[in-house]
């Protein structure tokens, strides 16, 4: 997985839920629910944090196969790109 920071898109905010994660966009409005437990923290989308360093977060708190976390945070970034909720930089 290409190693990319996230920000979120102009109008949009994300707050915690105990599902996860709650996007609201301004421009529908829309709400966007994500149920990702404990997995994606809303600082995330600053801008600051490497997909890659939240997947090694991911893999120090759970127990679970790499390639599956991999996998799933590929499935869930690229959700939220498409709907236009975040976009995501190249780091350099």
């Amino acid at each position: 997985m290409e190693s990319k920071t996230y920000v979120l898109a102009d109008g949009v905010q994300v707050r915690r839920e105990t599902f996860g994660l709650l996007f609201y966009n301004y421009r529908g409005p829309r709400l966007f629910f994500l149920p990702s437990q404990d997995l994606f923290d809303r600082d995330f989308f600053d801008g600051r944090h490497p997909a890659a360093d939240l997947i090694g977060a991911i893999c120090t708190r759970h127990d679970w196969p790499r390639k599956w976390i991999e996998d799933r945070v590929e499935q869930v970034l690229t959700l939220l790109e498409s709907k236009g909720l975040i976009h995501g930089q190249s780091v350099c």
